[in-house]
């Protein structure tokens, strides 16, 4: 009786079978890993898009419209308002609550800004800037004229809160590159 299926071929033994099957077996397996063009193509379009979509979300989740650059300018020149008249609590309405955290009430915040701020506290003049993204935050510039007459700009750091209000989350002070502000 013999082992062999009646298509075998009468020279194959039932090893030679076992071993053709392992042969073919594994030039299967290397084609698979050969790749081809239209694979390869696949792949990268599989892993590239993917990322293309997320960046241009990501992207254009930090696009500021015309109408977030008035508010941007609206809501520091409040703030600024509100330091001239000395009503700390309508300044801290404008502040994130991350400085809030930091500044657990008006008070405190106020004796931070007339300690440390001077420029912002009481400026002689203000003149806006623009608004870019530094590091992706939306940061309004602010030249000012200090007390002592110094020029210095104020970089406003602005975060967005979840229902669209624009509010401060810093503001930094450098000696300005000009006196003709």
């Amino acid at each position: 009786v013999s082992n062999r299926s009646p298509i075998d071929p009468p020279f194959m033994s039932r090893m030679s079978q076992n071993k053709a099957a392992k042969i073919a077996n594994t030039s299967e397996k290397q084609e698979s890993l050969n790749y081809s063009p239209m694979l390869t193509t696949k792949i990268v379009k599989g892993l590239v898009l993917p990322f293309l979509v997320v960046l241009l979300i990501s992207t254009s989740a930090f696009s500021l419209t015309d109408e977030d650059e008035q508010e941007i300018i609206s809501v520091v020149s409040q703030q600024l308002q509100a330091f001239q008249n000395d009503d700390f609590e309508k300044a801290y309405s404008f502040a994130s609550p991350i400085i809030k955290k930091i500044f657990p009430s008006p008070k405190a915040f106020g004796e931070m800004v007339v300690g440390q701020y001077q420029a912002v506290y009481r400026p002689k003049s203000v003149n806006f800037g623009k608004i870019s993204l530094r590091d992706g935050v939306p940061s309004l510039e602010v030249y000012l004229v200090d007390p002592e007459g110094e020029f210095v700009t104020a970089i406003y750091s602005m975060q967005q809160q979840e229902d669209g209000e624009w509010l401060i989350n810093g503001c930094f002070l450098t000696q300005a590159e000009s006196n003709e502000i």
